[in-house]
């Protein structure tokens, strides 16, 4: 079953500024979505993830998160991996899956558990380092290990910070197919912030940010259009950008999304 989450009305101001970052934003995701937040510093990605864990509290009064149409009273209960490696360098990958198992599957039987976790090493690629310590990964594999270790938990809802940082473009390309899958597989919503345009076609929706408004959300196919195209040739020019200029050329169409 498919189920969508629903943020509305966010507006977020820091306290002593005048500017306000985001203004009646409305932020939807779906379970079985592989969604990409993209932008340059400053643009608001950083201040959104915090808003979506419920770090940050929106200044709007009419602010509301809902989850199928209902309201929720409460912070929605995402899992988060953070761009930093805070993995304990000196344990096994077979450890570390083995203590994360027991905080995010506090209820599940000792075998439901050791399935999950053979399930995610496979999935990830993992299952040939199981036996090797922390330390003895590559940046890669530690990048994969912090994922997995976070696929565990039961939640439908995931926020991955720059999962490509430390990959070449192929194990980034392979990583995002893996995500997806498993977003559509196991029905979770998985959202990566990041700032590679290599492999926008991977993600199922694109949000480009910009100074806390979206000048972008859609599919791949869909920025194409944006550039009145649907040749992947003719658009290549504007993907192989650095995302500065990307963005000057999303800001001229004057366009501002719901994402």
């Amino acid at each position: 079953m498919q189920h969508q989450l629903d943020f509305k009305h966010i507006c977020f101001q820091y306290p002593n500024s005048q500017a306000s970052l985001f203004k009646e934003l409305n932020f939807s995701v779906k379970t079985g979505e592989l969604v990409g937040i993209l932008g340059s510093s400053g643009s608001g990605k950083t201040t959104l993830t915090e808003i979506l864990l419920g770090r940050h509290r929106p200044t709007c009064r009419h602010f509301q998160m809902l989850e199928d149409g209902s309201p929720l009273s409460t912070a929605v209960k995402w899992s988060y991996v953070p761009q930093q490696n805070l993995l304990r360098e000196y344990l096994r990958v077979s450890e570390i899956f083995n203590i994360y198992a027991d905080i995010h599957l506090k209820t599940a039987k000792a075998n439901e558990k050791q399935q999950r976790i053979f399930q995610t090493l496979q999935d990830l690629g993992l299952s040939d380092f199981k036996d090797k310590k922390i330390s003895e990964l590559s940046g890669g594999q530690k990048r994969r290990v912090s994922i997995g270790i976070e696929m565990l938990s039961d939640s439908r809802y995931f926020i991955l910070d720059e999962p490509s940082s430390g990959l070449d473009a192929l194990s980034d390309r392979n990583l995002l197919r893996t995500l997806k899958i498993m977003a559509r597989v196991n029905q979770k919503a998985i959202v990566v912030i990041t700032h590679n345009t290599e492999n926008l076609a991977i993600l199922d929706k694109l949000i480009f940010l910009s100074k806390g408004k979206p000048t972008f959300v859609g599919s791949f196919e869909e920025l194409l259009m944006e550039f009145k195209t649907t040749d992947r040739f003719t658009v290549k020019k504007y993907l192989d950008l650095s995302i500065a200029d990307l963005y000057q050329e999303l800001n001229a169409s004057g366009r501002i999304y719901d994402i």
